[in-house]
């Protein structure tokens, strides 16, 4: 589970938008479940940064649907579900992110890319509800790796390798549809060095132990 991330202006995060060809973005802070986030997505027009709600299922009333947790969006289903499965072919997105932060048995640590800002993977989706167009969205999850094991052992957020260019714009293309060309960056496996703090609690930053590295696969 991915329940909470962290987005502020920095220089890792202001190298990653301009990376990815949006350099334009406010840096929304803590943001948690349903709050309006910012995502990068790419269509005819090119690629934007855009806000979206996180919480990929509406209801008709344009409000986040609470019967399913949709914030975040399993690996293992994202091809079979019906409401991810058309997104995973044509409207994946990065959700851009300084630090996702982590619970387990009431410990929370937060986890930041080393030297850069973190590229989630995620999924959006598009509404029209009383003639306004209302973006979502949701982080994809992986299966769990053993070096989580202390802080989060069910799952991983799905943590994209910016270094890989072809990757990055196969899964910004809409018109790309080969999503078996994702696997192995959905197994759960580490692909960079990780840096990892304790801190209070999920809406608590601040830091209670000093940092560790989570090295990379």
């Amino acid at each position: 589970m991915c329940g909470a991330f962290h987005l502020v202006k920095e220089t890792k995060s202001l190298d990653l938008m301009a990376y990815l060809g949006t350099p334009e973005f406010s840096g929304k802070g803590l943001c948690v479940p349903a709050s309006e986030i910012e995502i990068v997505l790419e269509n005819s027009q090119g690629r934007e940064c855009r806000k979206a709600k996180w919480w990929l299922l509406l209801g008709k009333d344009g409000k986040p649907n609470y019967h399913y947790a949709t914030f975040n969006s399993r690996s293992d289903k994202l091809a079979s579900s019906f409401l991810t499965q058309k997104p995973f072919k044509t409207s994946r997105c990065i959700i851009p992110a300084s630090a996702v932060i982590e619970g387990q048995n009431k410990k929370y640590h937060t986890v930041s890319r080393v030297g850069q800002a973190l590229a989630l993977g995620g999924l959006y989706k598009t509404y029209e509800v009383d003639g306004e167009l209302i973006t979502t969205a949701s982080v994809i999850t992986c299966p769990g790796n053993p070096k989580w094991a202390n802080f989060h052992a069910k799952s991983t957020p799905l943590m994209l390798d910016t270094s890989d260019e072809d990757l990055i714009d196969m899964w910004l293309d809409p018109g790309f549809h080969q999503t078996e060309a994702f696997n192995d960056a959905l197994s759960g496996r580490l692909f960079f060095d990780l840096n990892i703090t304790p801190i209070t609690a999920a809406r608590d930053l601040t830091a209670t132990g000093a940092s560790f590295n989570c090295p990379a696969d």
